[in-house]
């Protein structure tokens, strides 16, 4: 048997202004979505490129004690 003790998606991704970025933080924060942001960079060309890492299909989003799949 296998048991999840935590999951999330960690994607990179670009907007093409800090104001679609904004709005896509919010509709997180909205949907009480748990995330985190690791990078969030404005390149040259004005878009914003971020990583970041969301809860997935609600399954316990890690805290920063965890390593390794362990409390």
């Amino acid at each position: 048997m296998k048991k999840i003790i935590a999951a999330w998606i960690e994607q990179i991704l670009e907007f093409d202004s800090e104001q679609k970025y904004t709005d896509y933080i919010r509709e997180l924060e909205q949907k009480n979505q748990m995330f985190e942001e690791m990078r969030c960079e404005q390149l040259e060309s004005g878009t914003v490129r971020i990583r970041i890492r969301k809860q997935y299909n609600n399954n316990t989003f890690p805290d920063s004690s965890m390593k390794g799949g362990e409390e």
